[in-house]
């Protein structure tokens, strides 16, 4: 745990293929886990760019 819980790491802002973060953003984007894995994948780990290939952004 950070010192500062008001700061947020570099950890929030990739997404990784354990299946907890493939269930958010599965949930978060309204998308088959197939399609999830799928952008994580050709995106990269970079939320925004997920979000971004996925048309969510």
């Amino acid at each position: 745990m950070a010192d500062n819980p008001k700061k947020k790491g570099r950890d929030r802002e990739l997404v990784s293929e354990q299946e907890h973060e493939v269930a958010y953003l599965m949930r978060a984007a309204k998308v088959t886990r197939q399609k999830a894995l799928e952008a994580i994948r050709e995106a990269g780990p970079s939320r925004d760019k997920i979000m971004a290939y996925l048309g969510k952004q």
